[in-house]
């Protein structure tokens, strides 16, 4: 039996391995976000280097690349000018690998030196922003950490970075007309692409984590009987609308989102100062100094 993949074919089955991996950490498996960052690691670096292959497929090789440096500080230009400038003059690489059986390929570090330089020729902008650079060697110092020595990570670091890589993967890929890369996700691990390529998707998973995690570390270690007396409410922020409004010792409500970080809701409960009973500070009635929050049970005690 015999497998073979094209680079393009072997960057997708690492970027759908990825997924697989990064939902497994989400189920729980804390350990999985490792080779969830090996593999994407790797399917970012072949993406970079299926970006060389369209200005020329021997540039993928370092004996390629030096050139491109020999004619960069001849010329006193830029890695892309430099190739435009061999382009014109119809060099061809080709001559510089013949006779290797096995050649060099050049590093994530090569190809980033030349594609930050790619600027729209309408607006101006550079096409590889340097958030995604930074994104790319913050993941590729942690793979070489996990590959050679020892390593060390946040769950959510991990998870916030793999969502943003993923979202400048699907640019990077559609500005340069590499392939779409929503329609190259496997079917079974679409629901996971789609919140990670959507940034309010990812946010709002995100703070509903911190919401699960924040709740799981309160009552561990406790015993059942004394749960009761754990002080747990998680309120409907007003100002996303989201169900993300927990506990927060620095608050000065002692509440906060931990979607859009607000602080105030008229549903955070506070005691009466006449029956000492909690209720929803928006139903509170103000008496006098003494008696600042009155709750409806002792304005009206008819009525309930």
């Amino acid at each position: 039996m015999k497998l073979k993949l094209d680079i393009k074919s072997n960057a997708l089955d690492s970027f759908n391995e990825a997924l697989s991996k990064f939902e497994s950490g989400e189920q729980g498996d804390i350990k999985s976000f490792k080779f969830s960052i090996l593999h994407l690691s790797h399917c970012i670096e072949l993406v970079l280097k299926m970006y060389i292959q369209t200005l020329d497929e021997d540039l993928i090789y370092l004996k390629c690349y030096k050139k491109l440096i020999q004619k960069a500080k001849e010329a006193n230009v830029d890695l892309l000018v430099a190739y435009k400038l061999l382009e014109e003059s119809e060099f061809d690489f080709s001559t510089l690998i013949n006779g290797h059986t096995n050649p060099y390929t050049i590093t994530v570090d090569h190809v980033i030196s030349i594609a930050k330089n790619e600027i729209c020729s309408i607006t101006g902008n550079k096409f590889v922003d340097q958030d995604f650079i930074d994104d790319i060697n913050w993941m590729k110092g942690l793979r070489n950490s996990i590959e050679h020595y020892e390593f060390e990570f946040t769950v959510k670091e991990v998870r916030l970075c793999i969502g943003r890589l993923v979202r400048g993967l699907d640019e990077f890929t559609d500005v340069f007309s590499l392939f779409n890369l929503e329609s190259e996700v496997g079917k079974e691990k679409f629901h996971v692409f789609s919140v990670l390529a959507d940034e309010y998707e990812q946010t709002l998973s995100e703070a509903h984590h911190e919401v699960k995690e924040t709740e799981d570390a309160l009552y561990r270690g406790t015993r059942p009987k004394e749960q009761m007396f754990i002080e747990w409410n998680v309120y409907t922020c007003e100002s996303c609308g989201n169900d993300t409004m927990i506990p927060n010792s620095n608050s000065s409500t002692g509440y906060k989102c931990t979607y859009c970080e607000n602080e105030e809701s008229e549903e955070i409960e506070v005691d009466c100062d006449a029956c000492y009973l909690p209720w929803a500070n928006g139903e509170m009635t103000y008496w006098d100094e003494n008696l600042a929050n009155v709750c409806p049970g002792c304005v009206n005690p008819e009525a309930w």
